[in-house]
């Protein structure tokens, strides 16, 4: 037999309208007496139909995920912060798993779209524009985590431009002139522009004319960390390199010793993200660390709060985290 609210109020021996404020968290009440309620609506096994609460509400409560399927060593991080502000506000979240195909794109997002949904967030996807036309054609708030797309949907992440500007700064003064920056060489995504900008404008500042060869790679993946050092060749035509993704770093840390460099003499590394993957290479990876807990966090609330407009952009800090991958003027052998 199905348990209603009725029942609850019934064994509680309040009005079903005062459970059901007590069981959506609207409304005050007296802390011992709403704990006897949600402890008898578990007992009794009470399962609340979301999208009839939803509907008598006039407004749901539930906001679509939307992931890309080809891995992200972060998108657990960012789904985590937002299930715990979710649970915390009584929100609830429906992940989606998207593919680079653009009918299977548009199939998932008309999917989510035909449930009663507050919003959709989009998790580091670099959406296309027949996709983007379907999405912006709805009622529903949308939201970029940890990625910027475009001036019609608010996002937040951190800051692109200045995360790679401070590594190329920290680089300098470790005596470094000849540096790298591996997966943000396509042209497109606001985020690599930004990246590639923060990398040019930081050595221009030192007075080092960048070369563009030295931006390279495309893909956020494994093996473009490989081919680097295998395009480049040895000797490396420079000192240092910044990864775009942990997941490049470690390749170009295998890479380089599959290639017999030795880390950090031959090459440093700082990694862009600083997820739990930097701390299982020899050495650890020194990296800039995003803080994607909080993102998800702040997306939750912001959709919640109902504050974004389409050019909302909120920074979430970065840190620097130093690890073994990173070498001095005088661990190089060379002077300032």
């Amino acid at each position: 037999m199905t348990i209603t609210i009725k029942d609850i109020a019934n064994k509680a021996g309040l009005s079903p309208a005062s459970v059901s404020r007590i069981l959506t968290n609207r409304g005050r009440f007296n802390a011992e007496t709403a704990q006897k309620v949600r402890d008898l609506a578990e007992s009794m096994g009470y399962f609340k139909n979301q999208s009839a609460a939803d509907l008598s509400q006039k407004e749901s409560r539930v906001i679509g995920v939307l992931v890309p399927s080809s891995h992200t060593n972060f998108a657990d991080e960012i789904i985590k912060g937002m299930q715990s502000k979710a649970y915390e506000l009584n929100y609830e979240l429906i992940v989606a798993f998207v593919e680079s195909d653009i009918q299977q794109q548009i199939q998932t997002v008309k999917s989510l779209l035909s449930r009663n949904l507050l919003a959709i967030a989009m998790l580091a996807i670099d959406i296309d524009d027949t996709v983007l036309a379907v999405l912006l054609d709805t009622n529903v708030q949308l939201i970029s985590v940890s990625n910027q797309l475009n001036n019609k949907i608010p996002s937040i992440s951190s800051n692109n431009y200045d995360t790679v500007h401070d590594i190329v700064d920290y680089l300098y003064d470790n005596g470094h002139r000849d540096i790298a920056l591996i997966g943000s060489s396509r042209p497109e995504p606001i985020v690599a522009n930004l990246r590639r900008q923060g990398f040019i404008d930081a050595l221009s500042e030192h007075g080092i004319t960048y070369n563009p060869d030295f931006i390279w790679g495309v893909e956020n993946t494994y093996q473009t960390g490989l081919d680097a050092i295998k395009h480049f060749g040895v000797p490396l035509p420079f000192s240092a390199a910044i990864g775009s993704a942990d997941i490049i770093s470690i390749g170009l840390l295998n890479g380089a010793k599959d290639a017999q460099l030795s880390i950090p003499e031959d090459l440093s590394i700082v990694t862009i993200d600083g997820t739990d993957l930097t701390q299982l290479t020899r050495p650890i990876l020194t990296s800039t660390k995003q803080n994607f807990q909080l993102m998800g966090q702040l997306a939750i609330t912001s959709l919640a709060e109902k504050k974004l407009s389409p050019h909302t952009i909120i920074f979430t800090d970065t840190t620097l985290v130093l690890g073994g991958t990173v070498a001095s003027p005088l661990q190089r052998g060379k002077e300032n």
